[in-house]
């Protein structure tokens, strides 16, 4: 029963977490094809902070989620594909942001139970990534 408690308190945390993460995508923090040491070479520094703050970004849940789903797509491309359209953080072109996941799905190419066998193995990558890094338990 501790499992089971533990496991749904990870997600609503993972939720959490990827929620903040989608919007700090998009306040531009993020930039396509855009490394963040090549904003720090260009600038000089990288003086957008995590959840809004405009401190110097050394650390935070945000950028250990952006880092881990580049770690990831080396070996899994659609599921980091998956992720990033299941939050938000990539939008589909005509498809509202609270489309079902069956139209995401179908927009993406792939089936209901392929999409969510690639959300799910994105997440676990991320919690097992996030419980490494110390943000969560």
């Amino acid at each position: 029963m501790v499992g089971s408690v533990r496991s749904k308190t990870q997600e609503r945390e993972l939720d959490a977490y990827l929620e903040l993460w989608a919007r700090w995508v998009h306040s531009g923090v993020v930039r396509r094809s855009t490394s963040i040491m090549q904003i720090i070479m260009e600038q000089g520094s990288f003086a957008r902070g995590c959840s809004g703050s405009r401190a110097l970004v050394t650390d935070c849940v945000e950028l250990t989620i952006e880092s881990s789903l580049s770690r990831l797509k080396e070996k899994n491309k659609n599921a980091v594909l998956v992720c990033r359209y299941e939050y938000g953080a990539l939008l589909i072109k005509n498809l509202p942001v609270d489309a079902k996941r069956v139209d995401r799905a179908l927009r993406l190419g792939m089936s209901l139970r392929t999409y969510n066998r690639r959300l799910a193995e994105a997440r676990k990558w991320l919690t097992e990534c996030l419980i490494a890094s110390g943000d969560m338990k």
